[in-house]
């Protein structure tokens, strides 16, 4: 198990039994790199035991509160297993940044698996053999002799829906700890309770809310950029060398600007794509950094290059991938870590918070916007709809909601052929992962019941969703494409106080006139006018211009995920010739690479083999 985490650690490797548990602890030094660091650690009357994976960014005030203890280094491993010792199931809740940890209560015969609010660090576990498993990687357990066997409902989500929210994994009985949740195993029984430790929604407050509707707009922006500048300073803890990954987007652009300030020397990563010009933000990228004066560092993305590295992602993600940009994603890390960087910052986060995403509840933010005359919001809405769709059934709706005041859902799909459920009797989704998304919507919608406003409730309530329903998946991304390259990522947006501020923020200082409203004001402060004007962008390419001609048409049309799918190979044929959905392309192309890496066991340059002409 230790081995097959060495990516994710490569600095220090520490194992220990006591009793009945074994611990493993693959170190990735960034705070106290020396001796003093090493893990699995205990405190110092032996009565706790702790492997993590994480950074307690406000560790030291913890330590003033936990008072003296003798601690022989200065590093966060030491703090929490202090914390723990004083604190025990109250530890979590004081913790201001992401962690997964084991830990190991020899009084009170039990083990504690504790996953932070968002769920930055993975953690998996599973029963085998007579004993409970728990790691940070699948591929862990499956070195301790768990069986890779398909869950074929989680399988078929991922491939129509990009991702399988809840605890269910793809490899049967493999489950995840979910975010802000700790789960408990006694070890006599080993029988295990689980409670949720955080739930975003709590941390809406009518009162709060009440409050700052009531302070005038620049005070709240002011409030913003303080706690966002708090959280990015936080976020500089480091004995090691750390950098920002920087799009030429408005969020990483704002937290490499802040960032820059604490440490001027910082320098900055990006990705340029110059055979898709259309989808190559570097320019922008170059700009921010020119305007902040960093030095910023391109990895040059080709199709070869893509290719070269695919496989090996898809190993690493442990998950059919729904972005492209998964791969380049790695590689930026990569070429930090050469540079001797292991930390990294990025602006995962913002688009939940400030409404970023634009394919998202458009009609419900129109709706929200010609409901409550926010005009220029909606002409601002309704334009870039157009531009996106151009077609008469767009400007009919969009006219609709503006004489009508119709009724809006928050259903902004593709509508590109694709497959779907009904097209194979094999392709049957994970109902626990729908019933997941379903609870997730019903827990955000009663979070702000107490709004009158029914438009802005709905709103509100969507945005608070993708806390739990989309952002999981997005960080589950993050952390596997960096620390492939032994690179830990950290995500200033995602700062528990920040997250608790935005949550009660009028929902027109978060989204009008613009999406994102109040950052963009925040920005003005640090980044040029060009950067916090652009709509959101994306980082994305077509990915089909580095799969067609390169790709061996019988990996996927004779595979693996034809016979689970039980599908008939004309009809298989004909629905992945007429597919046009991109995600989903790239989905089923991973998803074959996914199935002979974990299912078949093969190793990545045989499957590479198997995969490229």
């Amino acid at each position: 198990m230790a081995g097959s985490l060495r990516h994710r650690g490569p600095d220090d490797v520490g194992i220990e039994l006591v009793g009945s548990v074994g611990l493993v602890n693959a170190r990735l030094a960034i705070v106290d790199p020396g001796p003093a660091g090493h893990a699995p650690m205990a405190d110092p009357t032996g009565g706790w035991w702790l492997t993590y994976n994480g950074e307690i960014f406000n560790h030291l005030d913890l330590r003033e509160q936990l008072g003296r203890r003798g601690y022989r280094g200065h590093g966060d491993t030491e703090t929490l297993v202090n914390a723990l010792a004083e604190w025990e199931d109250d530890t979590p809740r004081r913790c201001n940044g992401f962690f997964a940890y084991a830990a190991l209560d020899v009084r009170g015969r039990r083990l504690l698996l504790v996953r932070d609010r968002f769920g930055v660090k993975p953690l998996y576990w599973a029963r085998h053999d007579g004993a409970l498993w728990f790691a940070s990687e699948i591929a862990a357990l499956r070195a301790a002799g768990v069986r890779s066997e398909v869950d074929r409902g989680a399988l078929a989500y991922a491939l129509l829906y990009g991702w399988v929210n809840g605890r269910p994994t793809m490899v049967q009985g493999v489950q995840r700890v979910l975010p802000g949740t700790c789960m408990e195993v006694s070890l006599d029984t080993l029988e295990d309770s689980e409670r949720r430790w955080y739930d975003a929604g709590e941390e809406v407050d009518p009162e709060r809310a009440a409050s700052l509707r009531g302070r005038p707009r620049t005070e709240v922006v002011e409030a913003v950029r303080e706690g966002l500048r708090a959280s990015v300073e936080r976020r500089m803890m480091s004995d090691v060398g750390l950098g920002t990954l920087c799009s030429g987007g408005l969020d990483s652009s704002l937290v490499t600007a802040l960032a820059r300030d604490v440490r001027p020397g910082i320098v900055a990563y990006n990705v340029s794509i110059p055979d898709q010009p259309g989808s190559d933000e570097s320019e922008y990228a170059q700009r921010v950094a020119g305007a902040l004066g960093v030095e910023l560092r391109t990895f040059e993305l080709t199709a070869a290059r893509w290719r070269e590295d695919l496989v090996s992602v898809v190993a690493h993600n442990e998950y059919p991938l729904t972005h492209p940009n998964s791969v380049p994603m790695m590689q930026i890390a990569r070429l930090a870590r050469a540079d001797g960087i292991k930390v990294l910052l990025s602006g995962e986060g913002a688009d939940e918070l400030f409404g970023g995403y634009g394919q998202l509840h458009l009609e419900l933010h129109l709706d929200y916007a010609l409901r409550n005359r926010r005009l220029r919001a909606a002409a601002s809405l309704m334009a870039g709809k157009l531009r996106r769709d151009g077609t008469l059934a767009t400007a009919r709706r969009a006219l609709a909601l503006a004489r009508g005041w119709v009724g809006a859902d928050s259903n902004g799909g593709d509508n590109h052929a694709q497959l779907t459920a009904e097209q194979f009797p094999g392709l049957v989704p994970s109902t626990f992962a729908a019933s997941y998304d379903v609870e997730c919507a019903q827990r955000a919608s009663g979070a702000y019941g107490h709004q009158a406003d029914e438009t802005r409730r709905r709103l509100e309530a969507e945005l608070l969703r993708e806390l739990d329903a989309y952002l999981p998946h997005i960080l589950n991304r993050l952390d596997k494409c960096t620390m492939q390259s032994s690179v830990e990522t950290r995500e200033p947006y995602l700062d528990s106080e920040l997250v608790a501020l935005a949550l009660n923020l009028p929902i027109d200082v978060r989204m009008d006139p613009q999406r994102k409203a109040v950052l963009r004001e925040v920005a003005r402060r640090h980044i040029p006018d060009e950067i916090i004007r652009r709509p959101k962008y994306g980082f994305g390419f077509d990915v089909r211009r580095y799969l067609e001609g390169s790709v061996r048409p019988e990996f996927l049309l004779d595979g693996v995920l034809r016979d689970l799918m039980e599908a008939p190979r004309e009809d298989w044929a004909s629905a992945l010739e007429t597919n046009e959905n991109l995600t989903q392309v790239l989905a089923l192309w991973t998803g074959e690479i996914w199935a002979r890496l974990v299912l078949e066991g093969k190793q990545v340059a045989e499957v590479e083999r198997e995969l490229w002409l």
